[in-house]
């Protein structure tokens, strides 16, 4: 039983995550409002980029590719 709730768990991760972002968030918005709530999305924004510099895991260049490059 064990790894049939491990399966699941890996099937659904990224919903699970997204729910529990967003439980977070919405706490954090009715708590200490908008403003607030928005510099800390922000903040753990550049965390996240930081540590996954530090990682060896970012890479700018596709991104920018991604994000600015010609569209065929």
């Amino acid at each position: 039983m064990d790894r049939e709730k491990q399966e699941t768990f890996k099937r659904y991760r990224g919903r699970i995550l997204g729910l529990v972002i967003a439980a977070v968030f919405s706490i954090l918005f009715l708590t200490i409002g908008f403003g607030y709530t928005v510099v800390i999305a922000i903040f753990v924004t550049i965390g996240f980029l930081v540590g996954k510099w530090i990682d060896g895991d970012l890479n700018v260049s596709s991104y920018l590719e991604a994000m600015f490059g010609k569209r065929q």
